[in-house]
């Protein structure tokens, strides 16, 4: 193809035809939609409320969101997916908010189902759910959801007052009644174990870098064993660390034994700890674990590249980066696709709350996709057979591939 808009239309075109597989989401429940859903409420349930500007149903507040964060890749793939989904073409305004608000409410209100229906109707087969408060659930809705199994609850469960992120006591949880680290590992190995012979532990995930470094080494058996017990008034922030690393490392070895991916969140958490070149040890030491490196760990996509280079169980995954920074994504995919060591190694998600919000990044990764393929096509990296087999893999076969086979 001689021109690189033709090539780019071709494979946006292409793409707009494929079903797609999202290896992780975190939509809410049927309880959160039972509510009124209005913009303003999907606006603070979407990424775009992290950049600080939220919309309390004032013009000003409007006006502010806007003006501030109207232009950068938040908004615009939430505005896209708000757009398909409600069938308007005009951009979100202060002059056009209500009347896009009664579009949401109307439909959310005459379909109790129309969040997952909708993520059916366009384009999404299947979504692996992380639901951090319930790890394991499906939603009520087997049919679309596949669980993820999120370790991170276990890594806090050195005492039965300690408590996990989301006031999630573990202990309580899961009904533990053991009095050593070694029946407390059992149980978790057996609560994830019979979650997976029901078909609802599709992966493992961790998300401690929003806690915590990603460096899990050293892992003292005898130190761990010390530390179990210890009240949460008097455990120090050294043994919470090194009690976590020994839970980590159990799961490192359980998603072997159950030959399922661990993803593990890097990148944009507590910047200081979540540079992926951390879990290079980890990687090293568990070669039969598959590592998917959530987020290519941005803003550190290049040291992702290095370690999906060098190791063949380091995954390289495109979750949540394209919405994030539709430009840092396609510079990403680009990297990937010639230095990963297999290329059904790349997976991509939505990682979204709503479904307006994954439909909409779920159009930014085909754009990024089509944007990559199209520079290789019209440079003849790529025969336009070449580049179709490589789209459905990007888009479809990978995650069915990793997660469902």
């Amino acid at each position: 193809m001689a021109k690189l808009d033709d090539a780019l239309h071709y494979m946006l075109d292409y793409l707009s035809e494929q079903p797609t597989i999202s290896d992780h989401d975190h939509h809410h429940s049927d309880e959160f939609f039972a509510a009124p859903m209005d913009l303003d409420r999907l606006l603070a349930a979407s990424y775009v409320a992290w950049t600080g500007f939220v919309s309390d149903g004032s013009e000003m507040s409007r006006r502010e969101l806007l003006d501030n964060v109207g232009y950068n890749s938040y908004f615009h793939w939430f505005e896209k997916g708000l757009q398909r989904v409600h069938s308007f073409e005009e951009p979100i305004s202060l002059g056009n908010w209500d009347r896009v608000s009664e579009r949401v409410r109307t439909a959310y209100a005459a379909d109790s189902d129309f969040h997952w229906q909708t993520l059916r109707t366009h384009g999404f087969e299947c979504l692996i759910l992380d639901n951090y408060y319930n790890p394991g659930s499906d939603n009520g809705h087997g049919s679309l959801f596949v669980p993820t199994f999120r370790i991170d609850k276990f890594m806090y469960g050195y005492h039965s007052d300690a408590v996990a992120p989301d006031q999630f006591i573990p202990w309580e949880r899961y009904g533990f009644s053991g009095r050593n680290l070694e029946q407390y590992v059992e149980l978790m190995r057996h609560t994830i174990t019979e979650q997976h012979s029901k078909g609802k532990v599709a992966a493992l995930k961790c998300a401690e870098a929003y806690n915590r470094p990603l460096a899990f080494f050293p892992c003292d058996p005898e130190r761990a064993a010390a530390i179990f017990g210890t009240h949460p008034s008097a455990i120090t922030d050294e043994d919470r660390l090194l009690f976590g690393n020994y839970i980590f490392h159990a799961c490192c070895k359980l998603a072997a034994e159950l030959d399922v991916p661990f993803q593990v969140h890097t990148g944009l958490a507590q910047l200081s700890g979540s540079n992926p070149l951390q879990l290079e040890p980890i990687i090293a030491a568990y070669p039969d674990t598959r590592f998917v490196l959530f987020h290519s760990g941005y803003p550190w996509i290049h040291e992702v590249g290095g370690l999906a280079h060098n190791y063949t169980n380091a995954l390289p995954n495109l979750t949540w980066t394209a919405t994030i920074s539709t430009a840092a994504a396609i510079q990403a995919l680009d990297e990937y696709i010639d230095v990963a060591r297999s290329i059904n190694s790349i997976t991509w998600g939505s990682d979204c709350w709503v479904a307006e919000e994954s439909v909409g990044a779920l159009l930014a990764w085909k754009f990024v996709i089509a944007k990559v393929l199209a520079q290789r096509l019209q440079d003849r990296r790529l025969s336009r057979k070449a580049a179709e087999t490589l789209a459905d893999k990007l888009i479809f076969h990978n995650a069915r591939n990793m997660y469902l086979s």
